[in-house]
């Protein structure tokens, strides 16, 4: 299959006359609206407008990526504007991106693996200088669609789990104390951390939403509305308290389209991986993202 059959010159827009990525983003939803395969437009316009900062992947000076995945559209989409000038956006407190191209694909969940090829298509052709300045140069939305590197570009060979994980994951022991575990996601910004024994066997995982419901408990016995007149030993609390022990897991051999499939259907953001029951990696949806476009 070659990336010309996921586009039409009926989802471009070039010149894109956009002074935000916001401005951006709204006309390639509404020429997404348009569009066949789309089964429920207001939806769409909901989701997008909905979008978080893991939505938005900046493609080093390239292209901005809008990705999103939901269930009011039939087929993967992609939709594609070229800005006359660069559009910025601020990432964190210091760092600003910009960008002329803007990539918007929207899939349903249970194509997560042809996305992955798609988005590395796209990855693998934008940093070809010559293709990007082809894509720049494009006077016209028929002759961007048109463009010969399209039609030529077959979707990469299939990854495999190895090729994107994080290979020396942070972990946590069972025994370690819960408000330890906390201040590490927060310091780190991690979603989650996998729970290993000492051969580094994985025992569980502990995240933000089980050190939250923890929260919320000791706040149900402690606050103004407290049930019993004395607090819980939260201190003496340890991850294995609140660990999830049913984690998914992962090896690094199967194909990397077949395990964000199985994310995807599972709502589940990351996994640890593993080798004959030990941890050796890590994934999360955002590695899969980021580690195919280079950013």
């Amino acid at each position: 299959m070659r990336l010309r059959d996921f586009l039409a010159a009926e989802r471009m827009v070039t010149p894109l006359g956009a002074t935000s990525l916001a401005d951006a983003s709204a006309t390639l939803v509404d020429r997404l609206a348009a569009a066949h395969g789309v089964l429920d437009a207001a939806k769409l316009r909901r989701r997008v407008s909905e979008s978080g900062a893991e939505d938005v992947v900046a493609m080093g000076d390239r292209a901005f990526l809008l990705h999103y995945r939901t269930d009011s559209v039939g087929q993967l989409l992609v939709a594609i504007g070229v800005a006359a000038q660069p559009l910025c956006v601020g990432i964190g407190e210091e760092e600003t991106r910009c960008a002329r191209i803007v990539l918007l694909i929207v899939t349903p969940p249970r194509h997560a693996a042809r996305y992955i090829q798609v988005v590395g298509a796209f990855a693998r052709l934008l940093r070809q200088p010559a293709e990007l300045q082809a894509m720049l140069s494009a006077p016209s939305a028929e002759a961007l669609a048109g463009l010969s590197s399209f039609a030529e570009y077959r979707l990469p060979e299939q990854l495999t789990v190895r090729d994107v994980m994080s290979d020396q994951p942070r972990t946590v022991s069972a025994e370690s104390p819960l408000r330890e575990a906390a201040k590490t996601l927060v310091r780190t910004g991690l979603g989650a951390l996998p729970v290993v024994d000492d051969q580094g066997r994985v025992l569980g995982m502990v995240s933000e939403r089980e050190v939250i419901r923890h929260l919320l408990t000791i706040q149900a016995f402690t606050g103004p509305d407290a049930r019993v007149a004395s607090p819980l030993p939260s201190g003496a609390k340890t991850v294995r308290d609140v660990m999830s022990r049913q984690v998914l897991c992962v090896a690094p051999e199967q194909p990397l389209a077949e395990v964000a499939s199985l994310m995807s259907n599972k709502d589940v953001d990351r996994v640890p991986v593993v080798r004959e029951g030990r941890l050796v990696g890590f994934l999360t949806r955002g590695d899969i993202v980021r580690k195919l476009i280079g950013s």
